[in-house]
């Protein structure tokens, strides 16, 4: 590096001094001169530390190299036997200060953290005073227009046409004046060109060299605080599950429905944790269907639980449990995550999907800001709202009545379609919604025959109606004949793996 500041202050200075010894006059003498002073600091300022600074990396990036040969039960000691380590005074100094930092964070037992955190390129352009040295080449060119102006002045300042003589000198003197104004913006420009090009060059190798240094120091010291962190989870993940593991070998999975066994309970809770681990949980699609032609709108979702010993695990079973527990709220994260990467994979592929809906049910609104959290992931994965619906479950409106109003309305502002889903036929109990339709759930009441009133009560509070659980033709011929336009069930398509449904979606592309 000392060579290299040799050679640049050679070149500086011989480029200068030719600029003044064959300067037309003292006034661009006097220019030139303030131009070498203020060059000179860029190069006391900015461009010795960086490359001061260049030097010092690699001697840290050779440091690194001998700590790897150092045999020591703690990497720690290896390092701190280095010394010193940059052989670069600055860097040194923020080194020990990083070091005596990770002393007490090993201590405490927390992530150690990141090398960037003390040497990075926001710390080095302080101490290389980076924001004053990127003005040295603006004001080069400034000094170069200010030597302008003035010889511009000084030549018509004595412009007189009193006589023959005295205006062949004035013209004379205007001459030298503009010979001064021109030959100052030469300067100016040569100048700070060379200067930026050589400053630009040496921050640019100093930013390299800082990122080597750095990528050596995670790769064989110590690595950056997320994979520290994705580490730990991972080792903590793992030896979760071979606890789960050894529990899950000594539990029985009762498929009895109502257990009210704390035991049996605790066990079931064991296997479905579990479960979601190893990705059993997942998710089938059921068609949503215009009645006239059967065409598919959209796709409802429901979960489903792969059991590798017992096969698919009706939601009756394990339902009341993960409710009762509150971890419902867990699984349905865990399932819009899953939906919504599965609608990105098909944008991403070229189709062109219906939505595709995500159920909401009570304890989600109790216990997350579901709106955040939907809203969050549809913008991770770049999903636009006609992508995405959701369906509010018809208790959340019976249980935390107020939640499910502030969701449905953040929903509905941010160009989300609302449905209420499972819904039993009580639109007094419902109450006032602003959803854009009521799912009415046709297996929830006791008689057909209540099919035309709830339809007609919807019509007259001009409230779009649609049905699910059309299991037979019959239910299909009333409820269209009392004004459903659009429905789902077992007699239309029954539920279907994401597979099938693919299939299905291409064929009826076609």
């Amino acid at each position: 590096m000392r060579k290299i500041i040799i050679i640049l202050c050679t070149v500086f200075a011989m480029v200068c001094a030719l600029l003044a010894v064959i300067s037309p006059d003292y006034l661009s003498m006097i220019v030139v001169a303030v131009m070498t002073l203020i060059i000179t600091a860029g190069f006391v300022f900015g461009l010795i530390p960086n490359l001061m600074f260049c030097a010092g990396l690699r001697e840290g990036q050779e440091s690194i190299e001998r700590v790897r040969e150092v045999h020591a039960d703690n990497v720690w000691t290896a390092v701190t036997s280095v010394k010193p380590f940059f052989r670069q005074k600055k860097l040194d100094s923020l080194f020990d200060a990083y070091l005596e930092n990770v002393k007490d964070q090993e201590e405490k037992g927390v992530v150690i953290s990141d090398i960037e955190d003390v040497i990075n390129d926001d710390i080095l352009a302080i101490y290389s005073w980076r924001g004053a040295v990127i003005q040295v080449a603006g004001i080069l060119t400034a000094l170069g227009l200010l030597g302008t102006f003035m010889g511009l002045v000084t030549g018509i300042s004595s412009v007189t046409f009193t006589s023959a003589e005295a205006t062949m000198e004035s013209i004379e003197n205007l001459l030298a004046g503009i010979s001064t104004a021109f030959y100052t913006s030469i300067a100016g420009v040569i100048l700070s060109i060379m200067f930026n090009i050589a400053y630009r060059l040496v921050w640019n190798i100093m930013l390299r060299e800082c990122s080597l240094f750095n990528e050596k120091f995670h790769l064989y010291i110590q690595p950056t605080a997320d994979e520290q962190i994705r580490a730990n989870q991972y080792l903590n993940t793992e030896k979760m599950i071979q606890n789960l593991e050894v529990l899950r070998a000594n539990s029985s999975l009762s498929l009895s429905r109502g257990t009210n066994d704390p035991a049996q309970e605790q066990r079931m809770m064991i296997d479905i944790l579990s479960g979601m681990r190893h990705g059993e949980f997942t998710f089938v699609l059921e068609p949503v269907c215009s009645l006239a032609d059967r065409g598919i709108i959209k796709a409802e979702t429901k979960l489903q639980w792969n059991h590798p010993v017992l096969g698919t695990v009706q939601p009756s079973v394990y339902m009341p449990i993960v409710e009762s527990d509150g971890f419902i709220a867990k699984l349905d994260q865990y399932i819009w995550e899953q939906i919504c990467e599965t609608v990105r994979d098909w944008l991403d592929n070229g189709a062109h999907p219906v939505p595709v809906v995500l159920n909401i049910r009570k304890t989600d609104l109790l216990a997350l800001d579901v709106y955040e959290n939907i809203r969050e992931l549809a913008e991770e994965l770049e999903l636009e709202p006609r992508y995405i619906e959701v369906a509010i479950d018809e208790s959340a409106y019976a249980i935390c009545h107020e939640e499910a109003k502030k969701a449905e309305k953040k929903f509905i502002s941010s160009g989300y379609k609302v449905t209420i889903a499972n819904f039993s036929g009580n639109l007094v109990k419902l109450g006032e919604t602003d959803a854009d339709e009521i799912c009415l759930d046709l297996g929830a009441l006791d008689d057909d025959s209540e099919i035309e009133s709830i339809f007609t009560q919807a019509m007259n509070a001009k409230l779009n109606m649609t049905c699910e659980g059309i299991s037979s033709a019959k239910l299909l011929a009333d409820v269209k004949r009392y004004g459903c336009t659009n429905g789902r069930g077992p007699h239309l398509y029954s539920e279907m793996s994401l597979e099938e449904y693919e299939k299905l979606m291409k064929y009826r592309s076609k």
